[in-house]
């Protein structure tokens, strides 16, 4: 930029600003820590050094060579990474003698006196980050928060696995079991008693409780003006009376699902389902889910929609112990009278591989019905997974 020597002369005269430019090796980089306990580090790498001036209108103004590098590295708490580059070679020769005289093999020798210099630089760095303070956010705090559909608005969860609900299985008749008569004495000595209308003995093994012999009666001839015989075979029992008590819930069965029979060190992350299926009036959950902390690392854990189906709300509470491998969840339908049935996704499981060998997945836990009754739980083992 130039600017005249005098008000309405020529623009001869160079305007000129300086600043301060920091010079050699600068770093700049910025920290951050994820949610698993990572550090993201964003890294710029710049090597300047000052260059020969350049004359610019009469005057000699200085000149900078740089080179620069950016790069994202990602680290663990307190682990180290070696970062290397930006290499630089000088070469310089310097002839001093007689002209002419230089370009001659022999007397370029005597006459005069070469000098040839090479220098070469490298960066090389050590960064081994710490944490000195993190966010205090949980994983529920970073879940996705679902809405519905658009012709179905909602704050209910996520849908639940897409798969039929198992149908469940007929109960299989229970027989009653019948007391025995008393031994029967000699025949010949029963006399009429024997041959009585309306008795007839069963022959044992007809039974349906083995060793056992049953008795079944005839039904006694009906007086004037009395009621019928209900309908029924011999042992029909009456139906009792509805006492009011309420039932207990019926076996739900706790399913874990991981994507594959086979993890891949650095692949991932993996996704384990826990569900619960064919789960009547469930009101209250407590699992274990246990794991090879050397095979495996929980990046997350996140809440199913199941238990708060319905619309009622239910507290999820999730612990993780990496040093043992060990994950505890506990979900409660807070003032719920009825329980949740059906089929649904409890829970979330989000892993890593970060060594090979048997994954171990198994799950332990109990459940209970509305009003804190204990309630029956099938768990189902969960197939095998090797990382590789």
């Amino acid at each position: 930029m130039f600017t005249p020597l005098a008000t309405g002369g020529a623009n001869t005269n160079p305007l000129t600003s300086f600043n301060y430019r920091p010079v050699g090796i600068n770093v700049e980089m910025t920290p951050r820590v994820t949610i698993e306990g990572d550090v993201i580090l964003d890294l710029l790498v710049e090597n300047s050094t000052r260059s020969t001036d350049v004359n610019v209108a009469g005057q000699n103004l200085p000149s900078f060579g740089t080179r620069k590098v950016t790069t994202r590295l990602r680290l663990r708490d307190g682990e180290s990474n070696l970062l290397a580059g930006l290499l630089r070679e000088d070469d310089r020769t310097t002839l001093r003698g007689i002209p002419g005289i230089l370009r001659l093999p022999v007397l370029n020798k005597l006459l005069g006196s070469n000098e040839t210099d090479v220098r070469t630089t490298d960066i090389v760095m050590l960064l081994t980050p710490r944490i000195v303070r993190t966010q205090e956010i949980t994983a529920g705090d970073l879940s996705p928060i679902f809405i519905g559909t658009q012709q179905n608005l909602g704050l209910n969860g996520p849908p639940p696995l897409i798969a039929a609900p198992l149908e469940p299985e007929p109960a299989a008749p229970v027989a009653q079991p019948v007391q025995p008569p008393p031994a029967a004495p000699n025949p010949a000595a029963q006399g009429p008693a024997a041959g009585a209308p309306g008795v007839s003995i069963i022959p044992p093994g007809s039974s349906p409780i083995p060793g056992t012999t049953a008795v079944a009666a005839a039904p006694a001839p009906s007086a004037p003006g009395a009621a019928p015989p209900q309908a029924g075979g011999p042992g029909t029992q009456p139906a009792p009376a509805n006492s009011g008590a309420t039932p207990a819930s019926a076996g739900a069965q706790i399913v874990v699902t991981p994507p594959g029979p086979e993890f891949r060190v650095g692949g991932g992350p993996y996704t384990v389902a826990v569900s619960a299926t064919n789960a009547s009036r469930l009101s209250g959950l407590s699992l274990t889910v246990t794991f090879n902390p050397a095979a495996l690392r929980v990046r997350a854990v996140q809440e199913g929609s199941f238990m708060r189906a319905g619309g009622v709300q239910a507290t999820f509470t999730q612990m993780v112990d990496a040093t043992t491998g060990r994950i505890d969840i506990a979900v409660v339908r807070t003032g719920d009278s009825t329980g949740v049935a059906g089929t649904g996704l409890l829970a979330a499981l989000v892993f890593d591989a970060v060594g090979g060998g048997a994954a171990n997945l198994s799950v332990t836990g109990t459940a209970t019905a509305p009003g804190g009754t204990p309630a029956s739980l099938q768990l189902t083992p969960v197939s095998a997974v090797t990382v590789r």
